[in-house]
């Protein structure tokens, strides 16, 4: 299951375990490239565009993955989110840690 659902934050990897294989396919292979055309993922896929176009909508929705129309098709790129801060050790550790 996504950690959030919809969300504007991007994706973790451990998001891609909830996706279909092909939505999961789909981002992996946008991860590689950087960025990708609905046409250039539908010729890789070798599915109609309909369907590439289908699948990418539900990745942006999702908050996976990001729009950007520029003078040529729409084009989408992944959304990495943030990872998860490490949390800070609890105050004197080290010293209980030596007196072992």
């Amino acid at each position: 299951m996504v950690s959030e659902g919809p969300s504007s934050a991007g994706f973790r990897a451990s998001d891609l375990l909830a996706l279909s294989p092909p939505e999961r396919r789909l981002l992996q292979w946008l991860m590689r490239r950087g960025s990708g055309s609905v046409r250039e993922a539908a010729e890789r896929f070798e599915v109609p565009e309909e369907e590439a176009g289908s699948q990418l909508d539900a990745l942006e929705k999702q908050g996976f993955v990001v729009a950007e129309v520029a003078a040529g098709p729409k084009s989408y790129r992944p959304k990495f989110g943030r990872s998860r801060t490490g949390r800070k050790p609890p105050s004197g550790i080290w010293g209980k840690l030596e007196g072992s």
